[in-house]
């Protein structure tokens, strides 16, 4: 059903892209935005298992070919412990304790999170308006991690492979002002690592996880040159 979703959305994706949506730039943290008494928290989306992503096979019949022909690479990557990738949040933690005396990782429901209403403003704006976290966190800055996907990355031409599964990281971090709901920060990390050597291992995949664990700690190099 997860892997369904996410061939959904990613046809869902490429229909907004197509009608001429402008993605959000790269924003640099804010420093001069921040301060010592300026109270920070971070909160963490939900970081589902490590998964082979499947792109290019464009029709459900397809998809269903390609994740099949996938299914113990991706059985073993969702056997692996998210220790690693959750960590990137302790690289978020200690670099706002450089700009904070006041950081904390904050709960927020999902649900809440998803529901919350669209802003309409430009390009330097969050698209969901959080101003209403300011006074229900107690918090002037909210900085979000939210890993979109991870374990390796497959191209396709409908049920055709046209690549070798490459460790694979793809997420967001960004920060928000609670009270005008403008990016402090903002940030793509998309990582992708190619396999040294044979990929096709079962049932360990040697090659492909020691990829995806380089993609790993290339994205936690990437969120920490946020604070450089």
């Amino acid at each position: 059903m997860r892997k369904i979703i996410i061939i959904l959305v990613s046809l869902a994706t490429l229909i907004i892209t197509g009608c001429g949506s402008t993605p959000q730039p790269l924003v640099p943290l804010q420093t001069n935005q921040l301060s010592p008494e300026k109270k920070i928290g971070i909160y963490v989306t939900d970081i589902g298992e490590a998964t082979t992503n499947i792109y290019g096979a464009g029709c459900l019949l397809c998809y269903g070919v390609a994740s099949a022909a996938n299914s113990s690479l991706s059985s073993h990557l969702e056997s692996l412990s998210t220790e690693d990738i959750t960590s990137i949040k302790q690289v978020l933690l200690e670099g706002y304790r450089k700009q904070s005396s006041s950081v904390e990782f904050v709960n927020i429901d999902p649900k809440e999170f998803k529901k919350l209403k669209k802003f309409k403003g430009e390009l330097g704006f969050a698209k969901q308006d959080f101003r209403s976290l300011k006074d229900k966190l107690n918090i002037d800055v909210l900085v979000v991690l939210n890993i979109v996907e991870h374990g390796a990355f497959r191209s396709y031409s409908s049920y055709i492979p046209t690549s070798d599964p490459q460790g694979y990281v793809n997420g967001l971090v960004y920060s928000v002002d609670l009270s005008t709901n403008q990016y402090l920060q903002y940030l793509q990390a998309d990582k992708k690592v190619a396999v040294e050597g044979e990929w096709d291992e079962p049932k360990v995949f040697p090659g492909v996880t020691n990829a995806y664990y380089q993609a790993v700690e290339s994205v936690k190099d990437t969120v920490n040159r946020i604070f450089l």
